[in-house]
């Protein structure tokens, strides 16, 4: 445990410390109304799926604990030693904190912590935070949801015109919709499996997602659709606040897909949101101009900026486009059949950022 006391007339203090460690009552009670990825339950997932543990940093006034960070604590493979908040779940709103000037000071201690114990990190946020320089490279897309509404007429307020006929089209097609928890999640990696292949990256290992069914299936769920039986288009979704239904994995291979499989899928995840009295769709987050980023803005999903605060002082987006590196192991990985692509994945996927 690392200790920084910054103050001694405010009587402030700035620790890190095993997620073990902490006072489990009071950490539930002044994160609850946070998102699931603040949760001990999360932290616990990623410890025992993927080997990773997490530690939390801390800021403290008068021995109150006022702001935190949760971060993954490990070695990683591209940069080295990191401190990662919120590394797996693809999200934002790393710190909890009671007010701005609190989240300010956790943030620079946080990275000054991580400058000095030469770890890497960089920290997502969609608010900006005063004295702290912020780099863009990846939105969230989410869609504000009205429960006086239809999900179809939501929609098509908010897509354009070539996608509003898409989505008409994908209804009146003979595509089918199942939704489950795990008795979908060999369908479900199936596909998930092949996605990955087909854009070069390692993929989360099974048990990752057979964990999250297991310790929330209230707030986990697998979204298919079939094409005369053949999965063709997953998504995996969390509940990860009482507003919102967050969708960190959606997949639909090329060598699976079928004509308005992806439109569909989308507005099943809308119904699904609406079903569990959430306010908002959150479809995660996409690298700006990219492909995916463009369907979600067809859709009519709102493009929210991702900030990115890091000790690193020229941050850029780790994109295989600008390295010739990179390249040649995308390539590779492409190649790979899927039965080593899963056994891989198992050691490399948690070292991707």
């Amino acid at each position: 445990m690392y200790l920084l006391k910054y103050s001694m007339l405010k009587k402030n203090f700035f620790l890190i410390e095993d997620f073990e460690n902490i006072d489990e009552k009071e950490y539930r009670n002044r994160t609850f109304a946070s998102h699931f990825f603040h949760s001990i339950e999360w932290m616990n997932i990623v410890k025992q799926s993927l080997n990773v543990k997490y530690k939390i940093a801390i800021l403290k006034e008068n021995d109150k604990i006022v702001a935190s960070i949760p971060f993954a604590n490990f070695f990683n493979l591209i940069k080295g030693n990191c401190a990662l908040p919120l590394h797996f779940s693809g999200y934002y709103g790393s710190i909890v904190a009671d007010n701005l000037k609190q989240k300010q000071k956790i943030l620079f201690h946080f990275l000054n912590h991580c400058k000095k114990e030469k770890k890497y990190t960089q920290v997502p946020e969609i608010l900006p935070i005063e004295g702290h320089q912020s780099f863009l490279g990846y939105s969230i897309y989410k869609i504000k949801l009205d429960v006086k509404q239809s999900a179809e007429e939501q929609v098509f307020k908010v897509a354009s015109k070539r996608m509003s006929s898409y989505i008409k089209l994908a209804i009146k097609s003979n595509l089918k919709c199942i939704k489950g928890g795990l008795k979908f999640i060999d369908k479900f990696y199936f596909l998930y499996l092949q996605n990955m292949k087909e854009v070069g990256s390692p993929p989360l290992p099974k048990i990752f997602f057979e964990n999250i069914l297991e310790c929330i299936p209230n707030k986990s769920k697998i979204i298919l659709i079939e094409d005369n039986g053949k999965v063709c288009s997953g998504m995996f979704l969390l509940k990860v606040s009482e507003s919102e239904l967050f969708a960190p994995i959606i997949c639909t291979p090329r060598l699976y897909q079928s004509s308005q499989s992806s439109q569909l899928i989308y507005l099943e995840a809308i119904k699904e949101a609406k079903k569990l009295g959430c306010s908002s769709m959150n479809f995660g987050r996409s690298i700006n101009d990219s492909g995916p980023a463009l369907f979600k803005k067809r859709y009519g999903l709102k493009a929210i900026p991702l900030l990115i605060f890091t000790q690193t002082e020229n941050w850029s987006l780790i994109n295989p486009k600008n390295s010739i590196f990179l390249k040649i192991l995308v390539s590779v990985w492409k190649k790979l059949p899927i039965s080593i692509i899963k056994i891989l994945g198992k050691f490399f996927s948690k070292h991707l950022i």
